[in-house]
């Protein structure tokens, strides 16, 4: 049975609700977002539209179910966040009264409409009834190789989950390793003004994320080289591979700060012993690679465990969910308008 106009429009208005979201990540300052329920509805309005559109596209039987408990929950939120969440006024500050009318009655009246479409319609009930990757359902042999093939698709897949996730809980980490400068348990410079660090707790570093996912493809296979190399024996492979290790973070370190730091605007090691031209620090590389061993040793091999282990269906909701929630953070945080278009960073 083939999709229907209706079915087709409804895959639009996903496609232009996440358009729409993107847009208002673009016109809103980053600064004037706040982590209210505005932020939780706006997330949670993005990943569901992603997800939904890929789980129309698979004719999933969970699609109507998930698209409906969706919706109801993004009108529940809109409504409190009209009502108590201040929503009303800050759009009506950057849209006429017209404009509002009309999103307002495309918006609700749209999510009320499929809801009752996929909750009730004997079409919906039999165009989605596809099981999803029944091929692929949990394994747990011990003995499994967790390490997806490389180029292929559950590897990439696996990669960009790795990347968004950490993108996220780097920026975390960093401001655990300020708190660690804050008691002096270690040596550095922090600013408590410094808003993107301090208070914009969802912004997404992108080099952090880099970072794991060059753990995962580069230094997870040379652990598992070296550790056949020393006939499975793990102390001379866990000294070993912390060196490449430090050796990898500095350049990483390095490669960062002679772009994205190149007038010292975000950090200044020159006056710290043991750096290399500010950009470095011994004492930072330390705790760098301190922290990639222990990704490397104990936290991919349980993240890539369990990707591995769950049905594939399941990972591959996680991941188109997961990247339009980056999506729009990445936007809100790295992209706007300005006086001359675009500007980014």
């Amino acid at each position: 049975m083939k999709f229907g106009p209706i079915i087709r429009i409804v895959e639009v208005y996903f496609a232009a609700v996440v358009l729409t979201v993107l847009g208002y990540a673009l016109l809103m300052p980053a600064g004037n977002f706040e982590y209210d329920i505005t932020l939780l509805r706006i997330l949670i309005v993005m990943t569901a539209a992603a997800r939904s559109l890929w789980l129309i596209e698979r004719r999933a039987s969970t699609a109507r179910q998930f698209i409906v408990g969706s919706m109801i929950v993004v009108i529940v939120l809109s409504v409190l966040d009209m009502v108590f969440g201040g929503e009303y006024e800050r759009i009506a500050q950057v849209v006429s009264m017209p404009v509002l009318v009309a999103g307002g009655v495309l918006y609700f009246g749209g999510s009320l409409f499929i809801i009752g479409y996929f909750a009730f319609s004997q079409r919906a009930k039999a165009l989605f009834v596809e099981p999803l990757d029944k091929s692929t359902q949990p394994t747990h042999d011990p003995g499994e190789d967790i390490y997806p093939k490389p180029l292929t698709w559950p590897w990439f897949r696996n990669l960009v989950i790795y990347y968004c996730s950490f993108s996220i809980f780097g920026h975390w980490a960093e401001i655990g390793f300020c708190w660690l400068i804050v008691l002096g348990v270690v040596m550095g410079d922090y600013d408590f003004s410094h808003a993107q660090l301090w208070d914009w707790w969802l912004c997404p570093y992108p080099a952090e994320g880099l970072a794991v996912v060059l753990i995962v493809v580069l230094l997870f296979p040379v652990k598992e080289w070296l550790l056949k190399k020393f006939g499975g024996r793990v102390a001379p492979t866990l000294v070993v591979s912390f060196l490449v290790t430090m050796f990898v973070c500095a350049g990483i370190d390095f490669t960062t700060g002679i772009t994205a730091n190149a007038n010292y605007e975000l950090w200044d090691y020159r006056g710290l012993p043991f750096n290399f031209m500010g950009q470095v620090l011994l004492q930072n590389t330390l705790v760098y690679s301190a922290a990639a061993t222990f990704i490397l040793w104990v936290v991919y091999p349980l993240m890539a465990k369990a990707l591995h282990r769950a049905p594939q269906s399941v990972v591959n909701g996680v991941f188109f969910g997961l990247v339009g929630f980056y999506a729009f953070l990445e936007v809100l945080y790295y992209v706007h308008i300005g006086p001359n278009g675009l500007v980014f960073g």
